[in-house]
């Protein structure tokens, strides 16, 4: 910018500065005679030049140590190339390097805006730019307007003077000139690198990814055998030492059914006791597994809350139909169910990667029907993972049947017989 400023004010002195001494060696008819038109006041030239990239010089100051959204920003990027033009009228077309400063200034407020990070914006301004810095040559541009060229003040002078000018003058341009390059080829390196940092960042976000998905899915294999451990422990705890002494019981009484009904009958009887109290055991313990979202709500607004988690969560469009009229369901049964849709619907999300699931719960007068239909990959080949493994051992604690389809999506069908 100060480059160009100082070039606009040596031109404009130029201009001036010749203006006088023309005038001053009564050189005026002479020089009159070998323009095509009547210059500019030089004056005016001057004046109008500076005074106007004055005002560009502010406001590109003023805009690259402010903020502005980009409406605003095309609005001054607007003004810049208006009052670009201005000055290269008032220097009678002698100078066009302007048109690169607007360039570059563009290109370097304009770098952490999205859309100028495209490679085919970037060539389209830029070869608009460098068409206009083409055409608005002297050679091309000034001789068609008729401006009085700057060669035409400076023929007038002394000659050590007019190669000294020249040479000034050309030294600055192709400083500019240099510039701009200079200024391009390192605005192209900085978007080279950006795009390589956005790269390894990617990477390292792709690799921070797997690593917690590992991690997730170790934290849940350790869960696992967690909860198994603990399973194992209450089954150990009670129904083992209930089934011990049932056991136990049972021998005694096959030595005693002989020799001692009466006693044969009390052992009988201890041994009642025991078995039902393992089954409030076994019970107790089942409950403990009962999942959290089904204590104090039914199972149907049980469903419908985990479901609604499930699809503010990950999006998922869930359509529940729920048409069981009053299931009498043990608690057991009301388990399995929960547990089969919410992996159904995990399945759904993880493997299947699905954005819609319509579950239906139906009622016929021998059975009740589940049927879990997502809009996944599907599979023509299922085979049986830890999660299907599962479901179909629910199903099996409560007399139930589960059958599987992927050929469109992924259905899930249970059909669980009513107590006769």
């Amino acid at each position: 910018m100060w480059l160009n400023t100082i070039i606009v004010l040596y031109i404009s002195a130029i201009f001036y500065g010749a203006s006088v001494y023309i005038v001053n060696h009564n050189f005026s008819y002479q020089f009159l005679t070998k323009l095509n038109r009547v210059p500019f006041s030089p004056v005016g030239i001057f004046w109008t030049g500076n005074l106007t990239m004055l005002l560009l010089a502010t406001i590109m100051t003023i805009r690259h140590h402010s903020s502005h959204s980009v409406n605003s920003s095309a609005t001054f990027f607007i003004i810049e190339i208006l009052l670009s033009i201005i000055i290269y009228i008032a220097l009678q077309t002698s100078y066009n390097g302007l048109f690169l400063l607007i360039l570059v200034d563009y290109f370097l407020f304009s770098r952490n805006m999205a859309h100028i990070r495209h490679l085919p914006f970037w060539v389209s301004i830029s070869l608009l730019f460098l068409l206009l810095y083409s055409v608005s040559d002297y050679t091309i541009l000034g001789s068609f307007l008729n401006m009085p060229n700057l060669t035409s003040y400076i023929s007038f002078l002394p000659v050590k003077i007019q190669t000294k000018l020249v040479i000034i003058k050309n030294f600055l341009t192709t400083l500019n000139l240099l510039c701009f390059i200079g200024i391009i080829a390192a605005y192209g390196l900085y978007l080279l690198n950006q795009d390589r940092n956005i790269q390894e960042e990617l990477s390292q976000a792709a690799r921070t990814n797997l690593e917690l998905k590992n991690y997730a899915a170790l934290s849940e294999k350790i869960a696992q055998n967690r909860e198994r451990k603990r399973i194992a422990r209450d089954i150990h705890d009670t129904v083992g030492h209930a089934l011990t002494g049932i056991s136990a019981g049972v021998d005694a009484t096959k030595m005693l059914i002989d020799i001692n009904p009466q006693a044969a009958k009390e052992q009988l009887d201890k041994i009642s006791v025991a078995t039902k109290q393992g089954i409030k055991d076994v019970r107790k313990t089942l409950n403990q597994m009962r999942p959290g979202a089904l204590n104090g709500y039914t199972l149907e607004a049980s469903l419908k809350k985990m479901l609604q988690e499930y699809s503010d969560i990950s999006h998922l469009q869930i359509n529940f139909s729920y048409e069981w009229q009053q299931p009498d369901f043990e608690k057991t049964t009301e388990n399995v169910i929960f547990r089969i849709i919410e992996e159904a619907i995990t399945n759904s999300l993880r493997h299947g990667h699905a954005s819609k699931v319509n579950i239906y719960c139906l009622e016929t007068p021998a059975a009740y029907l589940l049927n879990i239909q997502d809009n996944g990959i599907g599979g023509k080949m299922i085979r049986p993972g830890f999660g299907i493994t599962q479901m179909k051992e629910r199903v099996a604690i409560i007399n139930g049947k589960i059958t599987f389809d992927g050929s469109q999506g992924f259905l899930v069908s249970v059909m669980i017989p009513k107590k006769q």
